[in-house]
């Protein structure tokens, strides 16, 4: 019998075919988006003939992302696909141009829809449309509007019959969001339904301070992360108190824009020993909009530092900063005294003390006082998941 000696042959390609391999897949990016979408339309919705059997592929699809969609798609090609798989799916992300009035009464039949993101969408869409839509979708967790949202008038506002989905979670107000759409909204709180705890207001060029803080003041008791961002009517300093207006907030994402030395709103004599006043705030991550403000009023890490060293934000586990706000250039010493101070001082005291996340810890083992931080840190699954994290944000 023959034998195939395989020692003789190469294990890897030459690099000169590597190269070329490599030289084609950027125009293949391009060029197979819309041959892809082609054929992904065409199994799921074989024929606009309604006696033509749905593809029974289409029932599997649970998470339908068009976002890279630009002008390859069509209108009714987006509005026939939300139809034939309105059975499972679940996250919707529209397209940019080809998402428009033809779309609602399929998008309004997919009951099972948990994620409703039409931020991209660039034709200014009918308020009255998508409120009834909403109404539709009993399972809908998150609604992320557009930013070319339609302009709101005090005397034809239809905000009085808003009824927002009965599991709403998230809202991500962007676009021509008026002080008027948001006063509206205040009218009637109570649509906000029980399980509402996250918003988001960012790209709003009209909104300031005097639309965005009334807002929160109002849904204080049920929110716990708020995200502010790209709010360019909203001056420096104006958002300092966003802490105090929202006693039960927990992770917040804010422009270093809209802050400034007196944030957080930390009284005068407020002292470690005054512990457990500290704030509930866990996660913070601090961007920039691109807006300079007074230098000599910029919030700075060694305002930061403060407010965690004097542990008026004692709890705070997980902090994030942008690269946009240039603290990495400006402030190296300084953010590396900050990460030690989060990441091995405030929580081993937290661990030892049994304070806050540890209280429950504190329970299950007796008292953390019977292991070592470092082995509980380093030698533990749970212990890993629980440490705190520094990180420096490279896409924000």
């Amino acid at each position: 019998m023959a034998t195939c000696n395989t020692g003789s042959y190469a294990n890897y390609l030459p690099d000169e075919l590597l190269l070329e391999i490599l030289s084609h897949l950027e125009s293949w990016s391009r060029l197979e988006r819309q041959i892809t979408l082609a054929r992904f339309s065409a199994v799921n919705s074989p024929s606009v003939n309604a006696r033509i059997k749905p593809s029974p592929l289409s029932g599997l699809v649970k998470d339908l992302d068009l976002s890279h969609i630009v002008h390859q798609g069509a209108k009714s090609t987006t509005a026939r696909l939300l139809g034939r798989t309105k059975s499972s799916l679940e996250v919707f992300v529209a397209p940019q141009a080809s998402f428009a009035i033809n779309c609602w009464a399929s998008l309004s039949k997919c009951t099972r829809l948990r994620v409703l993101d039409l931020s991209l969408v660039s034709e200014c869409i009918d308020f009255q449309s998508l409120n009834q839509t909403i109404r539709q979708l009993p399972q809908l967790r998150e609604l992320y509007l557009p930013r070319c949202s339609s302009r709101y008038e005090k005397a034809t506002s239809p905000t009085s019959t808003l009824r927002w989905p009965p599991r709403l979670q998230h809202l991500a107000l962007s676009g021509s969001v008026s002080g008027q759409f948001l006063w509206d909204m205040l009218q009637q709180p109570d649509n906000f339904p029980p399980t509402f705890s996250s918003i988001s207001i960012y790209h709003c060029p009209a909104l300031d301070h005097s639309g965005v803080r009334p807002l929160l003041s109002t849904l204080a008791t049920n929110l716990t992360t708020v995200e502010l961002r790209d709010l360019p009517a909203v001056k420096q300093g104006r958002l300092n108190g966003v802490l105090e207006w929202l006693p039960k907030l927990v992770s917040l994402t804010i422009a270093l824009d809209y802050i400034d030395s007196r944030f957080g709103s930390m009284p005068m004599d407020f002292s470690q020993a005054r512990w457990q006043e500290a704030r509930p705030l866990t996660s913070l991550t601090l961007v920039s909009s691109g807006r300079q403000g007074d230098p000599a009023r910029s919030f700075t890490p060694t305002d930061l530092y403060s407010l965690i060293d004097e542990r008026w934000l004692g709890r705070l586990r997980y902090l994030n900063i942008g690269v946009s706000t240039e603290w990495d250039k400006e402030y190296g010493e300084e953010l590396g005294a900050l990460e030690s101070l989060l990441v091995e001082e405030l929580d081993k005291e937290n661990w030892i003390e049994g304070r806050w996340h540890y209280e429950d810890i504190w329970s299950l083992i007796g008292t953390t006082r019977n292991m070592d931080y470092e082995e509980w840190i380093n030698g533990t699954t749970l212990g890993r998941k629980m440490r705190p994290r520094f990180r420096l944000l490279q896409s924000r």
